[in-house]
């Protein structure tokens, strides 16, 4: 494996990585929005500032999927990663697309890891305070974190489709 190999497989790991990570966001925006909505009219002001940051924090997401995960070179080239080692080449019998399947089943196992807990609670939470407290309990924690899971656990077993994904992605940028 070349260094600038190495380079590109970190470069897109981590792009997938921060790209997951980052899907917390999302309901958290959501729940500002319902927030704003059960007060009075006045506050269209935080409305129009919450759907600007929320707009603002997806395009930046966008932005780091395409540099980090499509066009990883562009990256490598501007920051001179490849530059500055004695050796050209790691001997590791690994190729890359390999690497990308552990990673991607490494991450999805994670997100399952992550997730899985938390829709119990959310669960176990929802049931609680609908007997006990009969209170309006909330949902949609329950469909963010089993949507969670759900990606977590394809990323899991359906690795190779996201691979070929990156790859069609990647050759079409080249292209």
């Amino acid at each position: 494996m070349t260094v600038r190999t190495f380079w590109t497989l970190f470069l897109k790991i981590l792009g997938i990585w921060l790209i997951l990570s980052g899907l917390t966001v999302i309901p958290q925006f959501i729940s500002a929005f319902t927030f704003f909505g059960n007060q009075h009219d006045d506050n269209i002001l935080g409305v129009i500032y919450i759907i600007v940051i929320l707009l603002l924090t997806v395009g930046l997401y966008f932005i780091v999927l395409k540099l980090f995960v499509f066009n990883s070179n562009w990256i490598i080239d501007k920051l001179n990663l490849d530059k500055g080692f004695q050796e050209e080449t790691i001997d590791l019998n690994i190729t890359l697309r390999t690497v990308l399947t552990i990673a991607t089943i490494v991450i999805g196992g994670l997100i399952l890891v992550d997730s899985l807990p938390m829709l119990c609670k959310q669960i176990f939470t929802f049931i609680q305070q609908k007997t006990v407290f009969r209170e309006d309990p909330q949902f949609s924690w329950i469909i963010f974190y089993s949507v969670k899971t759900l990606i977590g656990y394809l990323m899991m077993t359906n690795s190779k489709y996201v691979i070929d994904y990156i790859h069609k992605k990647t050759e079409n940028i080249k292209n």
